[in-house]
């Protein structure tokens, strides 16, 4: 039977559960695990406005009913407090009045047993009522109050000795009386003060509540603006073209340029251009239906001005008059392929731009022949099968690879001697197993931690260009269907006007 343990090493989390203690951690973390299960039912899903449109009314209902929690538990706390220190005053004159009894109704020899049963009696019963009044998890002031009618018990205890064996008369009475109200008003200004002291946490809390949901109804309101602008097609366009960009900055940072060129006219968004590599022209669509055939002679008619090969990349939706993975030979010299949704997978992207690449060299090799090539169809009908069957295994391949490689570093980073490490901490100045933040030294468990303060870091953000920032975007991985070869026939120096585009399919 596997036993599990929650825990925190995180300074924020732990002062807002030791300031709420009547929030329970792990009720808390289920909340809002199932509130993410409800949101996010597949995590390949990418974040779509509605999705964040539904987050954010989420957080305002939840924020909202927190509010109603904490005012119902401030309210339920103050009103207890104010009941337990009725209760003690009420308390203090009833023992108050029995000693008196006790004092005045007996004879010296049966005054000590008396006194010291009353005395056992006062502190079993101040004990059980604060039991009763302070919630069973709020031990911080369940110990405070104990602690202070405990040491109230024990002075009382010592006047009580002290009266026992002087001299008993009126004056000693008196004096013995007396002492025993100060004692008791005293205890209970210190319960009154810690009471206070309670009270003035839960109105800051409550006012940290209130501003933490002005500030969660601004950043809503925000959020929906841009959600709003989103919805425009330019704005929408641009910001995926960004997140192309940043990818192929990604997957090719040795590149002699990646220039955006969205805003000229017949260039289409992105030029990829490298070194003994054909230069690529990238169209970016992100449509919510299929991209019409307009937009697709719009592609050719940028790559015979740009006179380069070609990427047209459907984010969300197919082509029209296009296959996945179309591959086709634009006037016998220009490689154009047709991606259908990409989501933003970089290991399509690179997939594709490599199947660019060695057509482009097998038409430079057939360029170098001075005689007429013709493949058969029976060979040609080889090839495709080969193809097909090497761009489905090369991405299966990929997936593998990454599934063992993510299972491999989680079994590694649970690999861990904690008792060794806090030996170690205790006599040396580093902390052994942990990560830290090149930008503000923040220690983290692990790589998952790393990455997750990363995100969040303001240094970071401070330091690094808003393109920079754009290529923690994970795009969603699906398998493509591998593209489709039928025949292919390039004659060396024959070129006809009548066909200047081979098409192959």
């Amino acid at each position: 039977m596997p036993k599990f343990t929650l825990s925190v090493d995180n300074e924020k989390i732990w002062n807002f559960y030791k300031q709420n203690p009547s929030l329970n951690f792990e009720s808390v973390n289920l909340m809002f695990i199932d509130l993410m299960k409800q949101l996010i039912p597949d995590s390949s899903t990418g974040l779509t406005s509605s999705l964040a449109e539904q987050l954010i009314e989420n957080m305002k209902t939840m924020q909202s009913q927190l509010n109603g929690v904490t005012e119902n538990i401030s309210s339920l706390r103050n009103d207890n407090l104010a009941h337990l220190t009725l209760k003690l005053s009420e308390f203090k004159k009833d023992y108050l009045d029995d000693v008196k009894m006790i004092l005045s109704n007996n004879v010296s020899d049966k005054i000590a047993p008396l006194l010291r049963e009353q005395n056992e009696m006062a502190l079993n019963k101040t004990q059980l009522l604060i039991n009763d009044f302070i919630p069973k998890n709020n031990e911080v002031l369940s110990t405070q109050l104990n602690d202070i009618m405990l040491k109230l018990h024990t002075s009382i205890t010592e006047d009580t000795n002290k009266f026992l064996t002087s001299s008993i008369n009126s004056k000693t009475l008196n004096d013995f009386v007396v002492n025993l109200e100060t004692k008791f008003n005293q205890s209970e200004q210190r319960i009154e003060h810690n009471i206070n002291e309670i009270k003035m946490t839960s109105d800051r809390i409550k006012e940290i509540t209130t501003a933490n949901q002005q500030t969660s109804l601004s950043l809503g309101s925000t959020i929906s603006d841009m959600l709003k602008k989103m919805e425009n097609a330019s704005t929408k366009g641009k910001i995926s073209e960004n997140i192309v960009f940043n990818i192929l900055n990604n997957l090719y940072p040795s590149a002699q340029s990646i220039s955006y060129v969205g805003d000229k006219k017949e260039s289409g968004d992105i030029i990829l251009t490298r070194e003994n590599k054909p230069t690529i022209l990238v169209e970016n669509k992100n449509w919510d239906s299929i991209v019409s055939k307009e937009e697709v002679s719009k592609f050719i008619r940028d790559i015979d001005t740009q006179n380069c090969c070609g990427l047209f990349l459907s984010q969300n939706t197919g082509i029209a008059n296009k296959k996945n993975f179309d591959i086709c030979i634009h006037k016998n010299t220009h490689v154009l392929l047709f991606i259908h949704e990409v989501n933003y997978d970089a290991e399509k992207i690179k997939l594709g731009i490599e199947i660019i690449d060695m057509f482009k060299d097998t038409l430079a090799k057939f360029d170098k022949n001075d005689e007429h090539d013709t493949i058969s169809k029976e060979q040609l009908d080889d090839i495709n099968r080969e193809f097909q069957e090497c761009c489905s295994q090369k991405l299966n391949l990929l997936k593998t690879i990454k599934d063992f490689s993510q299972k491999m570093i989680k079994q590694v980073d649970e690999i861990t001697f904690p008792k060794l490490e806090e030996y170690l901490s205790s006599r040396y100045t580093f902390s052994v197993g942990k990560m830290t933040c090149e930008f503000c030294n923040y220690i983290a468990k692990n790589q998952q931690a790393l990455s997750a303060h990363y995100r969040g870091c303001a240094i970071r953000k401070i330091k690094t260009t808003p393109s920079e920032e754009l290529t923690d975007v994970e795009p969603v991985k699906t398998e493509p269907e591998p593209p489709a070869i039928t025949q292919i026939k390039v004659k060396k120096q024959v070129k006809s006007a009548k066909n200047p585009t081979l098409i192959v399919n």
